[in-house]
């Protein structure tokens, strides 16, 4: 069984591309706009590692970072965010792994591999939605050619 990952990013684009790469990796990806309803899913579905940008409307990834903590404190988290000095603080006070955009996915990927063996395989079940069909019309060209990654 595939590791499953949630991935919490408010830009469309940039959250078909994350999944698209991960994706291509063998990891099972779900996707969410925002904290709120990254919540919805983490309700239905176990996840073995959320990836939450931080600057998204409604409730940032800090916020969804406490939240998964203090609730769901197996589950590992990593933000990633295009303001790292604003948030260093934050950051630091969650004590969770950060990248900051644009991302090199050689290091997303490292970064996946680390929190995922750091925290083991826990089986993620769920019983929402989730596909991996989202990236399908992706490839690597557009991929390398987006502005989220470097």
């Amino acid at each position: 069984m595939s590791q499953k990952i949630l991935i919490v990013e408010d830009e469309p684009a940039s959250l078909r591309i994350l999944r698209y790469f991960l994706n291509r990796e063998g990891y099972e990806t779900a996707g969410a706009k925002d904290g709120v309803e990254a919540m919805g899913l983490l309700e239905q579905c176990r996840f073995d590692l959320v990836l939450s940008d931080i600057k998204m409307p409604r409730m940032d990834g800090v916020a969804l970072a406490k939240h998964i903590l203090s609730k769901l404190p197996l589950t590992p988290v990593f933000l990633i965010t295009a303001n790292m000095s604003e948030y260093l603080e934050a950051i630091q006070k969650l004590g969770v792994p950060c990248l900051s955009k644009p991302l090199s996915l050689d290091q997303l990927l490292s970064q996946t591999q680390t929190v995922l063996s750091n925290s083991g395989n826990r089986n993620s079940e769920c019983a929402g939605p989730g596909t991996n069909s989202d990236s399908a019309l992706l490839d690597d060209h557009v991929v390398s050619a987006f502005p989220l990654v470097k």
